[in-house]
């Protein structure tokens, strides 16, 4: 027997204890008379109090009477309450819209109306095993709606007893099914639609768990490891495919479980005694890795077969070091060769079909437009030099020999042009020229001297000659000596820079010159910072003695000098390259005497030489340096005399 609860336990004793006290007080002849219920109870005031309090009792349990049917009427799971023979008692407002009908309408009915006749002998195996006091399972059935529909559900049902511990009523709680039945058929169609796939793919695949064992594969993995389909399944990828059981392979696979990204990696193993290669892709699953595998032996092939055919053309048209083009008469470009392409730095595939020039300054495009006039179909090829400005505002000059193509009328219909740099070979021929030219002065001032030197030294020896007998013949022979030295040290200035301008302009390393400057000489505690990057400068190979005779002079005369820099300064006009040190620098009416020939503490040819080289290839020096904070020299190079190799930045 169920207890009852706490608010109907206090009502009953609440009844018990009134009924104890009115029983003296029956009617009949055992009924005590009235004064007998005043002795017994002095308070005249009991009795409404008892009233009350089973009044407010009662009240109390009609509203958790109520407050328990609203519950069981608003459930969100579809309740009902039949007797023990499976009429409907109570239906919540879940069970009705599943059943299709009103409350009303469902009370008094049987259950078995709304379930096929095929489930009710299951329906009464439930009954049946409640009335016994058994825990029946969760039974599925297919609810017949009221409309007719049938919708699947699962139904849990339990028993209620009395106070005799008998069954007195019986809940039922369904669940309507159909979207997981729904969800369950998409899955398995799904699925059949995933293996019907899986099988029509010309790739093997297959489904591994994460210890490698194999939980389907189709038809193409069937053939490749020769194994059929219901003897794989279970068995692990390196039974089938011991070639796959490789550091490489199996590291492959563990990272794509790892991480959970897709990959594709490629083995070779010999297949039918042929060596075959294949494309493994492998994608991350919930259950281990998917696999696709195939056979890409002869993609591989075909690819080999291509790129050796590449190569062998793409070796012939490399040797072509000229710049081939063709263009229309309006400059469209027909055809381009690689060579013209990385010449002018834009790709073929963005030239082919452009009208695409460079630049030809003011001063070369009239030669270049009478060579063009010139053609005709009886002389169809002329040869021009000029200059030409590249997209990244370098001057070089270009050589080009041109062939117009006629039609039968002698209409021009195309030019093909075969063209080459000459820049370096002209600067170089420009610079052999001047070079020449400068030997020639610094020979005849060199030789003017010494001629002097020797002047002097022949008038003296006459003096000598004719004072022998004097006390002053000491003096003329210290005078003698003087000479002799001072020729001595033309003789080794001639000897240390008759080499200016015999070699040929080249293109030098910024940082190299400047290091190669510094290894004969002793810094001491002073720090050379070299900033230049990757920049080259085309110049006289004696340009390393131009910044020997800088740092010489700084070491020598700046006095205080703890820190020399060279850096570079790029400007429209070109690249200044400064050099700068921290000592007492140059007074300002000495900034341009420091070049000339002959001033200084020493021989006085150093600046002078160093702006004589620099010269050469069009280079200056100047000196723009504040008397007191330090000598500061820039070295002017023209567009096109220096470039950046791109071998990345110094340190």
């Amino acid at each position: 027997m169920q207890p009852f609860t706490p608010a109907i336990e206090e009502l009953l004793k609440g009844l018990e204890d009134l009924g104890h006290l009115l029983y003296p007080f029956g009617v009949g002849g055992d009924a005590a008379p009235a004064g007998s219920l005043l002795q017994a109870k002095p308070d005249p005031a009991w009795l409404p109090n008892w009233i009350n309090a089973l009044i407010a009792g009662i009240r109390s349990i009609d509203a958790a009477h109520r407050r328990c049917r609203d519950r069981f009427l608003h459930l969100p799971a579809p309740c009902l309450c039949t007797d023990t023979g499976g009429i409907i008692l109570e239906v919540n407002r879940a069970a009705s819209l599943l059943l299709g009908a009103a409350p009303d309408h469902l009370k008094g009915s049987s259950l078995d109306v709304y379930l096929l006749p095929e489930e009710i002998p299951a329906l009464r195996s439930t009954i049946a095993a409640l009335n016994r006091g058994e825990e029946p399972p969760t039974q599925e059935f297919r609810i017949v709606r009221a409309d007719g529909s049938i919708v699947p559900g699962s139904a849990a049902a339990a028993a209620t007893y009395g106070h005799d511990n008998d069954v007195t009523e019986l809940l039922w709680t369904f669940c309507d099914s159909s979207k997981k039945k729904q969800i369950e058929e998409n899955l398995q169609e799904s699925e059949e639609r995933y293996r019907e796939l899986t099988e029509n793919i010309s790739d093997a695949f297959l489904a591994l768990d994460r210890e490698g064992r194999i939980l389907s594969w189709n038809r193409a993995a069937a053939r490749l490891s020769g194994c059929p389909v219901g003897e794989a399944v279970g068995r692990n990828i390196y039974d089938l495919f011991p070639e796959l059981r490789s550091s490489e392979v199996i590291g492959f696979f563990h990272e794509i479980v790892e991480t959970g990204k897709p990959g594709v990696n490629e083995c070779r193993f010999y297949l039918h005694e042929q060596e075959h290669a294949f494309e493994v892709r492998a994608v991350s699953t919930r259950a281990g890795i998917s696999i696709y595998i195939r056979d890409i032996t002869e993609r591989r092939k075909a690819e080999s077969a291509l790129q050796e055919s590449e190569e062998r053309c793409r070796a012939v048209i490399e040797s072509q070091t000229e710049l081939i083009c063709r263009r229309l008469p309006d400059s469209t470009i027909t055809f381009a060769n690689d060579a013209y392409c990385r010449y002018i730095g834009i790709p073929c595939i963005g030239l082919i079909g452009r009208r695409y020039a460079l630049t030809i300054p003011a001063d070369d495009q009239a030669r270049v437009q009478e060579s063009l006039t010139s053609l005709t179909p009886d002389h169809p090829v002329s040869t021009v030099e000029h200059r030409v400005i590249m997209p990244d505002g370098r001057v070089r000059w270009q050589q080009w020999t041109t062939t117009a193509f006629f039609g039968e009328e002698g209409t021009l219909i195309e030019y093909q042009s075969v063209g080459r740099d000459i820049t370096d070979a002209r600067m170089a021929r420009e610079a052999l020229l001047l070079a020449n030219r400068k030997l020639n002065l610094l020979f005849d001032v060199t030789r003017h001297d010494i001629l002097n030197l020797l002047n002097v030294l022949t008038g003296y020896l006459a003096l000598s000659r004719e004072e022998t007998d004097e006390p002053g013949l000491q003096e003329y022979f210290e005078k003698e000596e003087e000479a002799v030295r001072g020729i001595q040290r033309y003789m080794a200035f001639t000897a240390e820079y008759r080499d200016i301008g015999v070699a040929a302009p080249a293109w030098q390393d910024i940082q190299q010159i400047v290091c190669e400057a510094a290894a004969g000489l002793d810094p001491g505690e002073v720090t050379i910072e070299v900033r230049t990057g990757d920049q080259e400068v085309y110049a006289d190979p004696l340009i390393v003695r131009v910044f020997t005779n800088l740092i010489d002079n700084s070491l020598r005369h700046g006095e205080r000098v703890t820190r020399i820099q060279i850096y570079p300064d790029e400007s429209d006009s070109g690249l200044n390259v400064i050099y700068e040190d921290d000592g007492i620098g140059i007074p300002y009416d000495s900034k341009e005497n420091i070049f000339k020939r002959g001033f200084g503490r020493q021989t006085g040819f150093g600046l002078f030489l160093a702006r004589e080289i620099l010269s050469i290839t069009d280079l200056s020096i100047q000196e723009t340096g504040k008397p007191g904070t330090g000598a500061r020299f820039e070295i002017g190079i023209p567009p096109g005399f220096y470039r950046f190799t791109g071998r990345g930045q110094a340190p």
